[in-house]
């Protein structure tokens, strides 16, 4: 298993196109998620209370909350970061002709999409990508 993301109690890994959130103490599966294509980032807040995982969909987590998005213009998610204690700024494919910048709404699950993303736009692929 490869390894996304974890904290002091969780661990967020993938295999293929299999993604599983554990407990490490007992190795409980709390969460599990077939994505097409590996999963590309994860994300599990400080407090172990939610987990955002991306690939060509995004899953936010939380023990009592399991939402899936996706539709054509949010797809093939590439960089997750953390804004503040409610907000996580979401990265979509940079080289693509949709690529943007979302927002998550962690407490309402709402998404909202910030701004469109044309930096990288017909641009070698980088590891680094500046956002």
């Amino acid at each position: 298993m490869n390894i996304l993301y974890e904290t002091e109690k969780l661990k967020l890994e993938f295999e293929h196109e299999l993604v599983q959130l554990k407990e490490k103490s007992s190795g409980k599966i709390l969460f599990e998620e077939e994505f097409y294509g590996s999963p590309n980032c994860g994300i599990i807040d400080s407090n172990n209370n939610w987990t955002i995982i991306g690939g060509i969909h995004l899953i936010l987590w939380k023990p009592t909350q399991r939402k899936k998005y996706r539709n054509e213009s949010f797809e093939w998610i590439h960089s997750l970061r953390i804004k503040n204690e409610k907000i996580v700024e979401i990265l979509t494919d940079p080289w693509s002709e949709n690529s943007s910048i979302w927002e998550l709404n962690i407490e309402n699950a709402e998404l909202n999409k910030i701004k469109d993303f044309a930096d990288y736009r017909n641009k070698e692929y980088t590891e680094f990508v500046e956002w």
